[in-house]
């Protein structure tokens, strides 16, 4: 990747909030996602990724999701945007992010919701091993509800996550210092009982559309 001092004052200037915005840059799929579960075979590499929870919580209440071995395991996904094509005059401004649902979704959008957790840090798909670290933790907080109401309508519906303009300073430190943008997508459908379950299109998907990034 090459990281130019256009680059640098691109990333740099995420982190500075402004009204002067420019008009939308589409950023497009993320060059990193992984499904993190246990027992995901190809975790880097599988065109869809699967969501669920309990029923009521979207992470692990009795810690970090997915790397304690207790029941039930919570099903979700990282995506992480590299940011070196933004022009080095953009302000940030807020964000749009949109996941295409995949075949053998049954979800309820009136019984759960999906979120996206604003992630400081960020992971490598092809060095990804579940369990082992470092990775990213989601927040308990700094997290933004998708509209998942189309969610039910089949396949090639969506989810849209809006992410506002106020976000935690450290979390634009962290994207400037890592030049990329990086998010857990969780949800709170219950699969283990219910069989409630959310699969969207991963980057490598070649039939529906991978998660899109736009810069508002």
């Amino acid at each position: 990747m090459n990281r130019s001092s256009t680059v640098l004052s691109c990333v740099a200037a995420l982190a500075l909030a402004s009204s002067a915005a420019l008009a939308q840059f589409n950023v497009g799929t993320p060059d990193n996602d992984v499904w993190v579960y246990p027992h995901a075979g190809n975790p880097g590499g599988d065109p869809v990724i699967r969501l669920w929870g309990d029923g009521v919580n979207d992470i692990n209440p009795t810690g970090y999701p997915g790397t304690l071995e207790t029941q039930p395991y919570f099903s979700h996904g990282f995506f992480s945007w590299d940011l070196s094509r933004v022009p080095g005059n953009w302000r940030w401004n807020g964000a749009t992010i949109t996941l295409t649902v995949t075949p053998d979704t049954n979800y309820d959008p009136q019984r759960y919701d999906v979120y996206l957790r604003l992630l400081s840090d960020s992971f490598d798909e092809f060095t990804w091993v579940y369990g082992v670290g470092p990775y990213p933790i989601p927040g308990v907080n700094n997290r933004v509800r998708g509209d998942d109401s189309r969610a039910a309508n089949g396949p090639g519906s969506t989810i849209t996550f809006r992410i506002p303009r106020s976000v935690p300073s450290n979390i634009l430190q962290s994207w400037a210092r890592n030049r990329r943008m990086n998010f857990a997508i969780t949800c709170t459908a219950d699969y283990l009982t219910q069989r409630q379950i959310i699969r969207v299109a991963s980057e490598e998907n070649a039939l529906y559309n991978g998660p899109q990034l736009v810069l508002e």
